[in-house]
């Protein structure tokens, strides 16, 4: 038998190993509510993921075709809009979405369906102007155009880029993707700026051009 000792001994270990789970829990939860520690730990104790259960298609313009608009020293379009789209996935993911980077002619791009679909391009190096611009399909769906006025109201707020809707294309109203996806995926394809008057603004801060597309997806998919 054990002495009185013994059990007294035993009886405060375990109430420090009590002690030590309640302290460790209560971090845990302090850490994922204020957004730190590892994805998987804010997903048990954080708030709910605002973009959970929502899928996002996301494509990096010219990826997996061409190189897109050319500066003369030899940066590319589908380098920057790759970097966007690569930090775009990351914030949606973090948020719970399931994030689909697709190539400019991706084969899953035939029938795709999602909650969401943008196209992330950048305009040319050769024109001497500066601001960005967004577009859906040319008599498209409404919910394809409720897209596309948050997309223009959150990343102007985000960025601070200028609006140039006077240079958008026909290329961009009837672009191809529109017309491969599924009917009912709402979609839109932002030019997030020119490689000449904004190319600081594109190289040196892709995290806030990323970060204006996100919040237009949440403008779109988590009305307020």
């Amino acid at each position: 038998m054990l002495s009185k000792a013994m059990l007294q001994i035993r009886r405060m270990f375990l109430l420090l190993i009590v002690v030590a789970l309640v302290v460790g829990l209560w971090l845990a939860q302090h850490t994922a509510q204020t957004g730190g520690g590892p994805f998987w730990l804010r997903i048990i104790f954080g708030p709910p993921l605002a973009l959970a259960g929502e899928r996002i298609g996301i494509v990096a313009g010219h990826h997996g075709n061409d190189s897109g608009a050319v500066c003369p020293d030899g940066l590319t379009e589908a380098e920057i809009n790759l970097r966007v789209a690569q930090a775009v996935a990351a914030n949606l993911r973090d948020q719970g979405a399931q994030v689909d980077i697709l190539d400019e002619f991706d084969r899953r791009l035939e029938g795709y369906r999602a909650d969401a679909f943008v196209s992330i391009h950048a305009d040319s190096c050769a024109i001497d102007l500066t601001g960005f611009k967004v577009a859906s399909q040319q008599g498209g769906s409404e919910a394809s155009q409720r897209l596309a006025n948050c997309l223009w109201d959150r990343y102007e707020a985000e960025t601070g880029l200028a609006r140039n809707p006077d240079t958008i294309t026909d290329n961009m109203l009837d672009y191809h993707a529109f017309r491969q996806i599924a009917p009912g995926t709402p979609a839109a394809i932002i030019e997030t700026g020119f490689l000449s008057g904004d190319r600081a603004f594109l190289t040196e801060h892709s995290d806030r051009v990323a970060a204006g597309i996100v919040q237009g997806l949440l403008c779109f998919l988590v009305p307020q």
